[in-house]
């Protein structure tokens, strides 16, 4: 039998499976920003850029190797967007396991600016500390992927030992200025530094928010304070986005002022560091046998404001006094887990405000319905609203 020649071309074809379109997934446009526009790089670049005219000026009254910069490393120097983008492609979110992986990859991106004002600090005496939230497990490919990226740093502080529950990095920035960093590598030594800018993408990197409000902190924007822009993720994304809408009870009766001047606990509660007048219904009361008893508003959810109740032998029976009832709360908004909280220590503080008065003297009875002239029975009481109209139409 004649053998059967297949010819090249057509062997070609058959021995190359064909390809299958790629799906699409539609990236959100905080990511989307961050991994292609122009803008949010001239953003990084231009903080950076002013940071380091600000740090020649603050540089020329201290001492070569007696001050530093302190700087966070995720979303501050370096960028991990297409960690973001894996997640948000693969559905899987982010868990602490997939983000310890993405770390121990180093792969991470330098972002614009940030290697130059590192070089800078070190090139005008001072030391470059970077403190981050990274964990134990990542830091040995944390501190190569800023290695490999050319970063000229000092020190590389993680969240691990002593500083393992550290989230808004106070401990690790005090122990910086006092020389008394614990977690460093063996038969090294830091001096007490004087920390002369601080750089994040979050507020905690700078300053402890439920210390310092903004209104105190905003004029050290620019001088001492620099902040990097990240819309992927961050302490603001857990208080939710949210809309007061009034309950359908709200809406059907009129509105009652105080005249007090008072906040909607949602309007009190991103007033971080200030002390406020707050007026809302307790819906929930929780009593505890350690620690604060806690009052919760009506129309919040858990990241809301809180009220936090201390000295509760001064208050009695928290949970009968307050719960269902409108309150008047005077205190300092402070951050507690990420959640706004007022704390209470005195009754003076709650106030519990009367229900609007009812109207005074007795309801008006309807009249009797007058008798049929023909048949003497009584007519029947004409529906809502009918009486009113025919008055429109006399």
């Amino acid at each position: 039998m004649k053998p059967f020649r297949i010819p090249l071309a057509a062997a070609l074809v058959l021995a190359v499976p064909l390809a299958c379109p790629a799906e699409r997934v539609k990236l959100p446009n905080d990511i989307h920003w961050v991994g292609a526009a122009d803008t949010f790089k001239a953003c990084c670049q231009q903080a950076y850029a002013n940071a380091g005219l600000r740090l020649r000026e603050l540089a020329k009254a201290e001492k070569p190797g007696t001050w530093c910069v302190v700087l966070d490393a995720d979303e501050t120097i370096i960028c991990n967007v297409e960690f973001q983008k894996e997640i948000t492609v693969t559905g899987t979110g982010h868990s602490s396991g997939a983000w310890d992986a993405w770390c121990n990859r180093a792969e991470a991106t330098a972002l614009p600016g940030a290697k130059e004002f590192c070089a800078l600090a070190r090139e005008l005496g001072g030391k470059v500390v970077i403190i981050t939230n990274r964990e134990a497990p990542t830091k040995a490919a944390t501190i190569k992927n800023l290695a490999d990226l050319g970063f000229a740093v000092d020190v590389v502080l993680m969240r691990e030992g002593p500083y393992a529950r550290d989230r808004k990095k106070t401990a690790r920035r005090n122990d910086v200025e006092k020389g008394e960093v614990k977690t460093l590598p063996e038969g090294t030594s830091l001096p007490p530094l004087k920390i002369l800018m601080l750089c994040g993408d979050q507020i905690h990197d700078l300053y402890d928010e439920g210390e310092v409000s903004f209104e105190q902190a905003k004029d050290r924007f620019g001088r001492d304070l620099v902040i990097v822009p990240n819309p992927m993720y961050g302490d603001w994304t857990r208080k939710g986005a949210y809309v007061e809408v009034p309950s359908a009870k709200e809406a059907a009766e009129p509105a009652v002022s105080s005249g007090s001047g008072a906040l909607t606990p949602a309007q009190a509660g991103g007033r971080m560091g200030e002390t406020v007048v707050v007026e809302g219904t307790v819906s929930g009361v929780r009593v505890r046998t350690r620690g604060p008893d806690s009052l919760r508003f009506e129309g919040t959810d858990r990241d809301g404001l809180s009220i936090a109740v201390f000295n509760q032998e001064k208050f009695g029976d928290v949970k009968s006094t307050y719960e269902g009832k409108k309150i008047r709360v005077t205190g300092k908004v402070t951050a507690y887990r990420g959640a706004p909280q007022i704390r209470v220590n005195d009754p003076s503080q709650i106030e519990l405000l009367k229900p609007p008065p009812a109207p005074e003297g007795p309801s008006a009875a309807p009249a009797p319905a007058p008798a049929n002239a023909t048949t003497g029975e009584k007519a029947q009481p004409a529906p809502a609203g009918i009486f009113e109209e025919v008055g429109v139409l006399q």
